[in-house]
């Protein structure tokens, strides 16, 4: 019998990572925002230096910029970078649904795993109060997240990781925003299109879905656009 193996405690960078990262996902830290390592360590009751790990990590992943002598601040995206971040994700999870069908990847459970998820996100939107928004961000992450492990390439994973994280920040939810009805409709066709191992069907789902996304965040009112010209 092979020695049990006990599993890794994440670093104070992974940690202030995974912290940082989300606040930025979620709109608490919106784009523009001034990022000082000595000041978010304070909050997050650490030292600086794994602050600073994690600004860099985050800055590596497209999430953060750094500016001289100023710290850092999260990113403002141009209308060409929404354009290419939204293509990469289009890309990379078409591809995955792609192989995964044609290797029979798509399993009863694989469904019923996505269908949790599912599930899960349609109740945290239903709450309607702002700590369930940021279960409902994960989750809505986690869904597609799931439909590109149908590749099972790591590399592909990384990257979607991080697409997918862009493309949230760019979108900097918040209640109002969060079109409950139309994510309801735009998943469920994509479960539903997988469901019947309908290759055509899924990938049409995930673009129409992604169309929609980027258009409605395009749709808002000028004082409205986090973004950079």
């Amino acid at each position: 019998m092979l020695p049990m193996t006990k599993p890794r405690r994440p670093t104070l960078a992974e940690q202030a990572y995974e912290e940082l990262g989300e606040q930025i996902v979620s709109g608490h830290l919106p784009a523009g925002q001034r990022l000082f390592a000595e000041e978010l360590a304070g909050k997050l009751e650490i030292s600086p230096t794994p602050v600073k790990e994690a600004l860099s990590r985050l800055e590596r992943e497209g999430l953060v910029e750094a500016e001289s002598r100023r710290g850092s601040v999260v990113r403002r995206f141009t209308r060409g970078d929404m354009d290419e971040t939204y293509s990469a994700r289009l890309l990379l999870e078409a591809h995955a649904v792609t192989v995964g069908i044609a290797e029979g990847r798509v399993t009863p459970e694989f469904l019923a795993q996505l269908q949790g998820i599912y599930d899960q996100h349609m109740a945290e939107i239903a709450k309607q109060t702002t700590e369930a928004l940021v279960v409902a961000i994960k989750l809505d992450r986690d869904f597609h997240e799931l439909i590109v492990s149908l590749a099972r390439n790591s590399l592909i994973s990384g990257w979607h990781r991080i697409s997918i994280r862009q493309t949230q920040t760019i979108r900097n939810y918040s209640l109002a925003r969060y079109d409950a009805r139309r994510l309801r409709g735009e998943h469920l066709a994509i479960v539903e299109a997988l469901r019947r191992r309908d290759v055509e069907a899924t990938v049409a789902a995930l673009r129409f879905h992604l169309d929609a996304s980027l258009e409605e965040f395009l749709s808002r009112p000028p004082e409205e656009m986090p973004t950079r010209r």
